[in-house]
């Protein structure tokens, strides 16, 4: 279980305006295949949240103060496969992780807030991939650091920390410009020897 600190990055950022991050949930299950103390591949299979939002104000003469606030967040599948390097030291070991990520987004949605002269409305719509142009697959690499500590002979509780780099535009018309997800995960849990 963890938190993943997510946002977008894009090429056209005069046309979107200045995105933010925005906070997720992630969790799944972790398989390590161990061929050394020092090397091992790790497959997992999880849920995560990316997504941006952006805030921005401005004044109309005919409106007044007029503040917007906009969320997307996309619910993903995802799988890494990572390669795992290095060193134990008494009951704990660090390893560097990397590895590629392959993600399917099972659903989106936006929120969409504003507020005028002190009037709010706020609004909520799912968001259809066809429709609006968006990739469901996002392709990715992954790099950080876990830690582990042996808490008994056959588990061992793990903290770790990655860089999420989308490799994918999630723009179906190149046209339109690159959008590719990001994020700073954290996580922890339990992994058994079997």
């Amino acid at each position: 279980m963890g938190i993943n600190l997510a946002n977008f990055s894009t090429d056209d950022e005069e046309e979107i305006g200045e995105l933010d991050n925005r906070l997720g949930i992630l969790g799944g299950a972790v398989v390590e295949l161990r061929f050394t103390d020092n090397l091992a591949l790790q497959t997992e299979l999880g849920f995560i949240q990316k997504g941006a939002k952006s805030e921005f104000s401005y004044s109309d003469p005919q409106l007044g103060d007029v503040s917007e606030e906009v969320e997307f967040i996309f619910n993903y599948l995802e799988v890494p496969v990572l390669f795992k390097a290095g060193t134990s030291f008494g009951k704990a070991r660090l390893d560097a992780l990397v590895g590629p990520s392959f993600g399917y987004a099972m659903n989106a949605k936006g929120k969409y807030k504003v507020t005028i002269d002190g009037n709010t409305e706020e609004e909520e719509e799912d968001l259809d991939f066809d429709e609006n142009g968006i990739k469901r697959l996002d392709l990715g690499l992954q790099f950080g650091a876990a830690l582990g500590i042996n808490i008994t002979e056959s588990a061992q509780l793990f903290v770790d920390g990655r860089y999420l780099l989308g490799l994918s535009n999630l723009n179906e018309d190149s046209e339109d410009g690159d959008i590719k997800t990001k994020g700073i995960a954290l996580s922890a849990g339990v992994l058994f020897r079997l």
